[in-house]
């Protein structure tokens, strides 16, 4: 079940105008006042819409970021060029860091894959923006102040941090798809903006103007169209539905963009950028690895977790007939080894399940299982065979160290309930399929002689026809009644 947030009419109508306002930009005068009220409305809705929703974070994010909108504008108005840096970036910096906190808070903490999901996706498009952007950025470097070349690269940093939250949040289905979405175009949209202003600085300082805002009036009002949209998946999160096949996409195309990238600019005789590329691929191919192994050994564990419940009885949590079967084959297979088997079968089961009902029944199965458990050592084989039957399998265990153990197991049954068993050791190049014939043949010869004690063969193999009415200590029947 989802928690939806109800949106009322007019803060869709106004995001949506937001948005269209954003797009006029280019075609207000060129001048940093006129244009900035379709660039500041959008950042404020966002603050106001976050806030209705108790969205703290976001709703601080987006106010310090109009506070630093306005400060920056009225300094490029009174000294007729941008003013970099300057105490408008404060609110820009802190702005980013509570979106960040927003971003994160949304997120929670995911599973390590989709992160590991997020930056392969995000890591080939960083590359090839870098390489962009590198040279216009070395040569404010070697011109400019240091602080003036970090300011540069705070925003182009913060968006791509915001960029792998976001890809994480969809990866691992914190939002809802549509809202995942709009909060995606939003910070590609941010990333464009600040990384078009540091191209145009380096290459076309004259094309820098108002306009460049559109792109950030544009994200902000997709971002308050998303918040509009809210709503989060509960716990526990599942991947967004088509989430996987798109990261099955994004993955390879992301981590094969940075080597594309230098195959063009080679192709095409442009200067080479292969610093930046050839750390994006290597960074690629190492993420790309890391989430590789990750996927095969989380692979490896659920395959060797399935086996497991394969050859797993749910109701006893004892080994089942599949893997009683195989210890067989694999013990029989041994032409040295002594094995001793015996099928027990709990006496008058079927009485108990109708009398009492299943429950009692399954109560006793779980009860006798861990029963016979205690009673065994830790080198001998418990199976649930089906139904009331159950295998104990012994390995290097001669006729009468065998026998005492099933003495053992017989006594231990939980009362008034009592077992009879058939005990067979294997005869010299005995299959599995044979030694089982003959202690389900004991079985039977148990319980035609009264119940409750363990039928053996001599030493020639004939069935001992004093088996359970000798000793006591070797399986006499605890009542002449059972």
């Amino acid at each position: 079940m989802e928690q939806h947030h109800t949106s009322p009419t007019w803060e869709v109508a106004a995001a949506a105008l937001c948005a269209v306002a954003s797009l006029t930009v280019p075609l207000f005068p060129h001048h940093p006042l006129s244009s900035g009220a379709a660039v500041v409305a959008p950042v404020l809705l966002l603050a106001v819409v976050a806030l209705r929703r108790r969205m703290v974070w976001t709703a601080a994010g987006a106010g310090l970021m109009a506070a630093g909108d306005v400060v920056f504008r009225v300094l490029w108005w009174v000294h007729g060029d941008p003013v970099v840096p300057s105490v408008a970036d404060v609110g820009f910096v802190l702005g980013y860091l509570a979106l960040l906190r927003a971003a994160q808070l949304a997120v929670g903490p995911g599973r390590s894959g989709a992160s590991l999901d997020a930056l392969i996706v995000v890591v080939g498009p960083t590359a090839v923006v870098a390489a962009a952007v590198h040279a216009p950025l070395a040569a404010l470097a070697a011109t400019g102040s240091t602080v003036q070349t970090a300011q540069a690269l705070v925003a182009p940093v913060f968006d791509l941090a915001l960029l792998v939250l976001v890809v994480r949040a969809t990866v691992a289905g914190a939002v809802t798809r549509p809202v995942a979405a709009l909060l995606q175009a939003a910070v590609v949209l941010l990333l464009v903006g600040n990384a078009g202003y540091l191209l145009l600085s380096g290459y076309a300082y004259d094309l820098v103007g108002p306009w460049l805002g559109a792109p950030f009036g544009l994200a902000f009002s997709l971002a308050a169209l998303a918040v509009c949209a809210w709503s989060r998946p509960a716990l526990p999160r599942q991947p967004v539905r088509g989430s996987s096949r798109l990261v099955l996409a994004l993955l390879p195309a992301s981590a094969c963009l940075p080597a594309a990238a230098l195959v063009v600019q080679g192709l095409l005789g442009l200067r080479v950028d292969w610093q930046v590329l050839g750390t994006g691929a290597l960074l690629a191919a190492v993420l790309s690895t890391l989430r590789l192994h990750g996927a095969l050994r989380v692979a490896a564990e659920k395959s060797a977790a399935l086996e497991r419940l394969v050859g797993v009885d749910d109701l006893t949590g004892l080994p089942n007939r599949r893997a009683c079967s195989g210890a067989v084959e694999r013990l029989t297979a041994q032409e040295e080894a002594p094995v001793a088997l015996a099928l027990l079968d709990l006496d008058r089961f079927k009485a108990v399940n109708d009398s009492l009902g299943h429950a009692a029944g399954d109560a006793l199965l779980r009860a006798a299982a861990r029963a016979w458990s205690s009673a065994l050592p830790a080198s001998a084989g418990l199976h649930r065979w089906g139904g009331e039957e159950f295998v104990v399998l012994l390995s290097g265990a001669d006729a009468l160290h065998a026998e005492a153990l099933v003495h053992d197991v017989r006594v231990s049954t939980p009362a008034p309930h009592t077992v009879s068993a058939g005990l067979v050791v294997r005869r010299p190049g005995e299959g599995a399929a044979s030694l089982l014939a003959r202690a389900d043949a004991l079985l039977y010869r148990a319980k035609d002689s009264g119940r409750n004690r363990v039928c053996t063969e001599d030493v020639d193999g004939d069935d001992d026809p004093d088996d359970g009415a000798g000793a006591p200590a070797l399986g006499a029947p605890a009542s002449s009644s059972s």
